[in-house]
C-alpha cells in the first residue's frame, strides 16, 4: 500500500504528456570500485565483509564484454520510430590516480581519466572506443555529467590517512569501498557523495572540481552534457549557475538532498517541469530497475508497474538502474541475470505499449521545455 501510495504521488503532479516516453537513467559508470574477483577474495579472507554490500560484491569498472552484451540486448529492441533501447550513462569522467597518490605519501590528490583508467586494464581497454563510437552514434548508451570523480575527494583523503584497516587495504588495492565497516570509521562511507559539504571552503572546492568535471566531459566525448544528476543525489543550489554555464540545462533528480552545516542532509522535492533561477528543469525517477540489488526478484513485473503508473498520470517512465547491474566483473552471473531481465522487460513494454518511445535524459528534457 505504502508503494502504491508513493508510485501515484511522485506522478500526479507536474508537467505531462499523452505520448509513452520511457527513459533508463543509469548512475556510475567510469568510475572505479571494486577491481576484480581476486581483490574480492582478499576482502573476504580479511574479513571484510564485502558480500554483505551489493555495490561492494559486484559494482566494478565496465569492461569490453560488459559494453558488448549489454548493446547486444539494447540493439534488439527499437520502438515505433526505429530507435534502439538506450541507456542514458551518467558518468565520471576521472578517477584517483592511486599511485600518484601514494608516491605523495597520501597527502596530495591526484586523478586519471576515465580512458587513462580503462587503458590500464586489458579488459577494459576497449570500453571508450566502443563508447564513443557504436554506443552514442547509435544511441545505446548516452552519457552525461555524473561529477568528476565518485568520490567526495577531501573525506576520501581523510579516510585513506585514518586507522581503518577496511580503508587501508582498498587503497593498497585500488578499490573505492563504499562501505560502512563494523566498529571502523564512523564516517568512511560518506565519501561517496561527491557533492556533500560541511562549510564555505569545501564548498568553493567542489564548484571548482565542477567546473574542472565539465570541461573533461567535454573534451573526452565532443559535447557538453545537457543533464546532470549528483553521485548520492546530495548536492547544493550552489553549483546550479556553474553547470548552466556549463551547458546543463537539466536536472534528472526532482528528489535531491541539500547538505547542512551540520553534516545532515534535508530532502527537496522538484515537481515535473519544475524551473529553478536559472532556468533549468527538473523531473523524477518513477520506476527502479535494480536486479543486483535483489537478484531473486520479479524486476520485469515490479518495473511494469511503476510504468503502467507513470503513463496512467501522463508521466514519462525514468527507470533507475544503476551501473552496478551491468557489471560483471566480479560475477558473470550478475551481469547475466540483469541482461536476462532487461531483455524481458523491453520485450513486454513493446507488446504492451507499442506506441512506448525510447529517449534519453537530455530528449526528455527538450521534449519538456518544448525544444
Amino acid at each position: 500500500m505504502i508503494n502504491t501510495i508513493k508510485r501515484n504521488y511522485i506522478n500526479f503532479r507536474g508537467w505531462s504528456t499523452k505520448r509513452k516516453i520511457l527513459v533508463i537513467e543509469s548512475d556510475d559508470w567510469g568510475a572505479v570500485r571494486m577491481p576484480s574477483r581476486e581483490v574480492y577474495d582478499k576482502f573476504i579472507s580479511k574479513g571484510i565483509p564485502v558480500n554483505n554490500h551489493y555495490f561492494a560484491k559486484n559494482d566494478c569498472l565496465e569492461s569490453n564484454s560488459d559494453i558488448e552484451a549489454l548493446f547486444g540486448v539494447l540493439s534488439k529492441h527499437k520502438d515505433l520510430h526505429g530507435n534502439n533501447a538506450v541507456i542514458t550513462a551518467n558518468t565520471v569522467v576521472a578517477n584517483p590516480d592511486f599511485e600518484k597518490i601514494a608516491a605523495s605519501g597520501k597527502k596530495v590528490y591526484s586523478y586519471e581519466s576515465i580512458v587513462e583508467t580503462y587503458n590500464r586494464y586489458p579488459a577494459n581497454d576497449k570500453v571508450f572506443k566502443m563508447w564513443t563510437n557504436e554506443g552514442i552514434s547509435e544511441k545505446l548508451l548516452w552519457p552525461q555529467f555524473h561529477g568528476r570523480e565518485h568520490v567526495n575527494v577531501q573525506n576520501w583523503m581523510k579516510v585513506i590517512n585514518s586507522s581503518s584497516k577496511a580503508e587501508l587495504l582498498a587503497f593498497d588495492t585500488n578499490t573505492i569501498l563504499g562501505m560502512p565497516v563494523l566498529g571502523e570509521v564512523a564516517d568512511n562511507f560518506n565519501y561517496m557523495a561527491a557533492f556533500e559539504y560541511k562549510n564555505i571552503s569545501e564548498q568553493k572546492a567542489i564548484e571548482e572540481i565542477t567546473i574542472d568535471g565539465l570541461k573533461i566531459f567535454k573534451d573526452l566525448f565532443g559535447f557538453s552534457s545537457e543533464s546532470f544528476i549528483a553521485s548520492c543525489g546530495i548536492q547544493g543550489s550552489h553549483i546550479d549557475k556553474i553547470l548552466a554555464e556549463g551547458g546543463v540545462k537539466y536536472h534528472q533528480n526532482g528528489h535531491q538532498f541539500r547538505p547542512l552545516s551540520d553534516g545532515t542532509v534535508k530532502p527537496e522535492q522538484k515537481i515535473w517541469g519544475q524551473k529553478n533561477d536559472f532556468e533549468q528543469i527538473y523531473w523524477r525517477r518513477n520506476a527502479t530497475f535494480e536486479p543486483s540489488k535483489e537478484p531473486s526478484k520479479d524486476w520485469v513485473d515490479c518495473c511494469l508497474a511503476d510504468i503502467n503508473t507513470a503513463f496512467r498520470w501522463g508521466k514519462p517512465a525514468v527507470i533507475n538502474s544503476h551501473r552496478v547491474n551491468y557489471s560483471g566483473g566480479i560475477f558473470i552471473e550478475n551481469r547475466h541475470n540483469t541482461l536476462k531481465y532487461l531483455d524481458g522487460l523491453l520485450s513486454t513494454i513493446l507488446k504492451k505499449w507499442p506506441d512506448v518511445e525510447f529517449k534519453t535524459s537530455e530528449e526528455l528534457g527538450n521534449i519538456i521545455s518544448n525544444k
